[in-house]
């Protein structure tokens, strides 16, 4: 019996599996930050590649490592949750409120805030999971509800004059790192922990992947999506606490800042280290490759245009990357 070697599968299952080549391309965003760093580094020197500036650029992400890690629970789904930055700025509007206008003991008014996230991600499963609409619609109309909440919880106002106790909470050193930042790092661990070592990792992986067939196979894919959106919001919530701590303050118009930024790294950290899945360690490499290149670009003197051009730009690049190597694989019969 002749093998038809034109056909796709045929042909890929006679070429030797290329190690070298998988390998290169789980590390590519690595290596594209260290060359983006060293590129900056020739340029602007010790403005750029000092202690000082390397820990500044790490410290400022701590809270959008919270959000990006919020970002990928659900997107490991197939869901989107737009309604993470407002879940954030709402909590800490809620924890300032409680603290600063009502006397409410620091703990038990973070826990309120960590709540409200919690309800905010109850109300998206509600919507998405049980009455089957569409969840960038859904999370996107819920991001602008809690926008307005938290400018009615506020009053419109900056709040300022949070307790000492929250600063320390957010700012205070551990190894020559604030404990945003580690709290940041603790969070990437333990989606990375969940995502790669657990059977619930699996289960969110395959119900991204094809939701009815999970089902079929026995995985509870309503609770499993569920349970995304809650532990999503309460991240979610957490980094609001943290945000409203590290400024001494909270903004509630701050929201946007953070609303697409995660997402940026999220799918850009999609290409690294479990290529085609989101994933805990790829997302903190994404951002940490986005911060080289926008500070890097804005020390030329450019405007502060260049984060969101940037962060545009990630984006764009990361769908197009998983696009033509999803063609590429298809190309090769590897999927159907």
């Amino acid at each position: 019996m002749s093998i038809n070697e034109r056909d796709p599968a045929v042909r890929a299952s006679l070429e030797p599996f290329d190690w070298r080549r998988l390998e290169l391309s789980k590390y590519s965003l690595v290596l594209a930050a260290i060359v983006l760093f060293g590129f900056f580094a020739a340029q602007h020197g010790s403005s750029f590649a000092s202690m000082r500036s390397v820990t500044s650029m790490i410290n400022s992400q701590s809270i959008l490592v919270m959000l990006a890690i919020a970002s990928t629970i659900t997107l490991r789904n197939g869901d989107f949750d737009l309604s993470l930055a407002g879940t954030a700025i709402l909590s800490g509007a809620v924890l300032g409120q409680l603290t600063l206008n009502h006397g409410v003991p620091l703990v038990f008014a973070a826990l309120a805030a960590i709540a409200c996230g919690l309800v905010v991600g109850l109300l998206n499963a509600l919507l998405v999971v049980f009455f089957d609409l569409d969840a960038l619609v859904v999370t996107l109309g819920m991001f602008t509800l809690l926008s307005g909440l938290a400018l009615a919880i506020s009053g419109g106002t900056v709040l300022t004059g949070f307790p000492a106790s929250l600063t320390d909470f957010a700012r205070q050193e551990f190894l020559g790192m604030p404990l945003a930042t580690w709290y940041g790092w603790l969070i990437v661990l333990i989606a990375y922990y969940v995502y790669e070592h657990t059977p619930v990792g699996r289960y969110m992986y395959f119900t991204g992947g094809n939701r009815e067939a999970t089902r079929l196979a026995g995985v509870r894919v309503q609770r499993i999506r569920t349970g995304a959106f809650l532990v999503g919001g309460a991240v979610a919530a957490f980094a609001g606490v943290v945000l409203a701590g590290v400024l001494g303050g909270l903004d509630p118009t701050a929201g946007a800042q953070y609303l697409l930024q995660p997402f940026a790294a999220a799918f850009l950290g999609a290409t690294a280290f479990t290529v085609g899945r989101f994933n805990a360690l790829g997302t903190l490499a994404a951002l940490y490759f986005l911060v080289i290149g926008i500070t890097g670009i804005q020390l030329y003197g450019l405007a502060g245009w260049v984060t969101d051009a940037f962060n545009g730009l990630a984006l764009i690049i990361a769908i197009l990357a998983a696009g033509l190597a999803e063609r590429r694989r298809r190309a090769r019969g590897e999927v159907k």
